[in-house]
């Protein structure tokens, strides 16, 4: 081996590579630590100070892949972590902080469109921001049409602004229902109207009507001048008047302004021609659209409604009277499904008593041939030699058995199955058992097939869930145990199961316990093991013998409670009892009782000149009621959250036994919470029946109270009291949108204007 010699010139490459790579080295860990620097600094939040370092890095290293690759993440991460942050603050309406926020991703990026377009949101939603504080001052100023036209301006930026969309829609039915109330008060004239005419002309009746109610009157070109009618009104209001001359004569009318009515023939193309359509769309909760659309057929004249069965849609073009009939008839028939919850406790008790006395004797005994001394094994020339010290006899001990076993088990399961009313609900327990079946067909080809038996606790349950809470339960019950396993001639495997089920119907009250019981197995056995012809003694055999008896019960217990979770809301006669007008002219009505006349009558001086040149006779009016009026009481500003306590005072002369009400409240500022009676009808120990019904979703609620006998009450007291909770700033309104008294005379009195109260929610 020679000896390595190393010149000058090697020496010299070998200090450079040296040096090289302590520089490599060095500028490696100097990479490295800018790249950590860099890391710090975003997880302060100081994102621009990490991407200057990581540029100022590349400077000094512009070949470095680390600091090259670090730069693309830490400004990607910045910007991605600058725009979560300043989408927070948008949605929390802090929207200073969300632009400085973008501002600075924009600096870190001017190129990055992501940014860019969140920056146009963001001045679009400030728009939309302040558009909307100005549409709510605009409404506390009662200027409701002008800020419905700032906020329909506003949503052309963007449509789906949910502050904008949710004021619209408040906005919307309070102008809806306004112009409703105007155009009922126009055409409901509260003053009572006398009318004696006798083969008189059409035009003559209208315009004595006209001039003592203030109505104007258009007739269609096809009316015949030569129409004459015949009418005797007394107090009658003059809504029913014209009612009655229009529906007798075969004339329709129809309201074009608060002043102005339309009087035409009743015929299909006048009705086409003159009469207003509506499209309304229901999206039902819980009844099916198909079943609501069929229900409405055979309630309704109205044309063949379409049905969305995807959405559960129904839809309606029609006439305002039919579509406020099929309103009132969706409300009844879109009713929740009942839902029941089923308590179920099965129990299988088990029981065995073992009982094993006395001696047991040997029963056999055993003589085993030995082989002689100095052999090991018995063969047949050993065996000429057998004699009795070579046989080996065995005789099996004495057994004295003193044995008592008792033993108790229960099995217990306590399912709870959620039910809707009319479907069926299973329950299982227990194991799927594998059965394998073998079949062989031509040409010896040989399939398996494997199929399950449910082996353990099966219950099915089917309830039915009626009005008074009370719970119809079809029950199945199967219990099964497996048994043995049989093999087939072919191979194949059975099982033995042994079953117990029962089968019934009961009809529960809401929390009634049912125990089903006595599905009881009874097994018993007694065995002997005696000494023959000693041991069959009557006394003395008991000495000579052993006893073994063993008993096993069991028995199945079921027991069922029903919780009715959710039950059909049974609506109050003023819901279920609609009055729809004539077949020919269908529309919502009240009962004739209710809408006697109600006010002051009608002055008679121009209808008695109009009488007189037609050659009629005129009575005058007989004095009207006396009106009831109503009082809100409650405080006038709240705090966000509070519970609000309104009542409603009723004051009256007349005498009433009962008062259905629609009140109508701002869904937006105010949360329903409860309704509870007051003391007007509860005077005198009366017994009164107090309901009310809640549509959240339109901000009405519908509350009735009736008296049971058949007594009234009058004078002045508090009619209910309503609670609400406060939700958000603004003035709340809470009104009384209709009440109809129920007297015990025949003129009931009318309802004087009452003015909604209103709080202001700070």
């Amino acid at each position: 081996m020679k000896p390595l010699i190393i010149t000058g010139r090697g020496v010299r490459l070998a200090r450079l590579l040296l040096a090289t790579s302590v520089l490599l080295l060095a500028a490696g860990c100097a990479q490295q630590r800018i790249r950590d620097e860099a890391q710090q600094a975003l997880r302060s939040g100081e994102y621009e100070q990490a991407v200057r370092t990581l540029e100022g890095g590349l400077k000094d290293h512009p070949d470095s892949a680390l600091l090259r690759s670090g730069l693309i993440q830490a400004r990607g991460e910045a910007l991605g972590r600058l725009v979560a942050e300043a989408a927070a603050a948008r949605a929390a309406g802090r929207y200073d902080e969300a632009r400085a926020l973008l501002d600075r991703a924009r600096n870190l990026d001017p190129r990055n469109a992501r940014v860019g377009a969140q920056l146009a949101d963001l001045a679009t939603e400030q728009r939309q921001q302040a558009a909307l504080a100005e549409a709510e001052a605009l409404l506390a100023k009662g200027r409701a049409e002008p800020a419905l036209r700032a906020i329909e301006a506003a949503l052309k930026d963007n449509p789906r602004h949910a502050g904008l969309l949710a004021l619209q829609r408040r906005i919307e039915i309070e102008l809806r229902q306004t112009r409703v109330r105007a155009a009922q008060a126009a055409l409901a004239e509260t003053r009572p109207i006398s009318l004696d005419f006798r083969d008189a002309s059409l035009r003559t009746v209208l315009d004595v009507v006209s001039r003592n109610s203030g109505i104007n009157f258009v007739l269609d070109r096809d009316i015949r001048a030569e129409a004459r009618i015949t009418v005797f009104l007394r107090q009658t209001r003059v809504e029913d008047a014209l009612e009655l001359i229009t529906s007798t004569n075969q004339l329709a009318k129809k309201v074009l302004d608060p002043q102005t009515i339309l009087i035409y023939p009743n015929t299909p193309e006048k009705q086409r021609e003159h009469q207003e359509q509506v499209v309304r769309v229901f999206y039902l909760a819980s009844a099916e659209a198909k079943g609501a659309a069929a229900f409405l057929r055979a309630m309704l004249k109205i044309r063949e409604p379409f049905v969305d069965e995807r959405s559960n849609m129904l839809s309606l073009r029609d006439t305002a009277e039919n579509i406020q009939l099929a309103e009132r008839l969706i409300a009844l028939y879109d009713a929740g499904e009942p839902e029941v919850l089923l308590e179920v406790e099965v129990l299988e008790i088990s029981s065995t008593r073992l009982t094993e006395l006395g001696i047991k004797y040997p029963d056999s005994f055993s003589l085993t041939p030995l082989a002689p001394d100095g052999g090991d094994d018995l063969t047949l020339g050993n065996i000429r030699g057998l004699n009795r010290d070579r046989l080996a006899l065995g005789i099996g001990g004495l057994l004295v058995n003193l044995k008592r076993q008792v033993g108790d088990f229960t099995t217990l399961a306590n399912p709870r199955i959620r039910a809707r009313n009319k479907e069926k609900a299973k329950i299982l327990i227990g194991d799927k058992i594998p059965v394998i079946t073998t079949t062989t067909g031509t040409g010896n080809f040989v399939s398996e097939s494997v199929s399950y038996l449910d082996v353990g606790l099966k219950l099915d349950v089917e309830p039915t869930v009626y009005a008074d809470d009370e719970v119809a339960i079809r029950i199945a019950l199967e219990v099964s145990a497996l048994g043995s396993a049989v093999k087939t001639s072919t191979g194949s495997i059975a099982y033995q199961i042994g079953t117990r089920n029962a089968n019934t119907m009961l009809r529960l009250r809401d929390g009634e316990t049912q125990l089903l019981a006595g599905l009881i197995s009874r097994d018993d056995r007694s065995s002997a093991s005696r000494v023959p012809g000693i041991g069959d003694l009557p006394v003395l055999g008991r000495l000579f013998s052993s006893q073994l008896d063993n008993g096993q019960r069991t028995e199945l217990v079921l027991a069922i409670t029903p919780r009715v979770l959710r039950n059909i809301r049974r609506p109050d006669a003023n819901e279920t009892e609609l009055w729809v007008g004539t077949d020919a002219q269908p529309r919502l009505r009240l009962p004739v009782l209710a809408k006697a006349a109600e006010a002051a009558p009608v002055a008679a001086a121009p209808a008695a000149s109009a009488a007189a040149r037609a050659g009629e006779e005129r009575r005058e009016p007989t004095p009207a009621p006396a009106t009831l009026a109503f009082r809100w009481l409650g405080p006038a500003e709240v705090k966000i959250g509070d519970t609000v306590e309104l009542k409603l005072d009723l004051n009256t002369v007349a005498s009433l036994r009962g008062m259905p009400l629609t009140i109508g409240y701002d869904r937006a500022r105010l949360e329903w919470q409860d309704a509870a009676e007051g003391e007007f009808f509860r005077r005198d120990g009366a017994t009164t029946s107090f309901s009310h019904n809640v549509e959240s979703a339109a901000g009405r609620a519908r509350i009735g109270v009736l008296r049971n006998q058949a007594t009234g009450a009058s004078g002045q007291g508090t009619l209910l009291t309503l609670k609400f909770r406060a939700l958000a700033a603004g003035p709340a309104e809470v009104r009384l949108d209709q009440a109809q008294p129920i007297g015990l005379g025949a003129v009931t009195p009318s309802p004087a204007p009452t003015a909604p109260w209103t709080v202001q929610v700070r």
